[in-house]
């Protein structure tokens, strides 16, 4: 079985014709984009959170790897289900 590639999640902040800006951290890394991701990324920079998986290096994005890696997907899960409960808990 192929060994899966290291990722980390970023917070989309700003798209540019070039790059997108990312927030990791608490520090901002401008990560290069290809023209597919560009487009992908102009349908989703309107949502009000949008995580990204991003290579440990931070030098590129995953995206591919949203709908085929199962470990990208737990990983978005659990962070939306931890959102989720903070946020329904603050309510009551």
């Amino acid at each position: 079985m192929r060994r899966l590639e290291a990722f980390t999640l970023a917070t989309f902040l700003e798209l540019h014709p070039t790059h997108v800006t990312v927030m990791m951290h608490q520090t901002r890394y401008h990560i290069p984009l290809s023209e597919e991701e560009h487009a992908l990324l102009q349908l989703l920079q309107e949502e009000p959170l949008v995580l990204l998986p991003v290579s440990r290096d931070r030098s590129y994005l995953l995206l591919d790897r949203l709908a085929s890696d199962p470990m990208v997907l737990e990983e978005l899960n659990d962070f939306e289900g931890a959102a989720d409960s903070s946020v329904s808990s603050e309510g009551a």
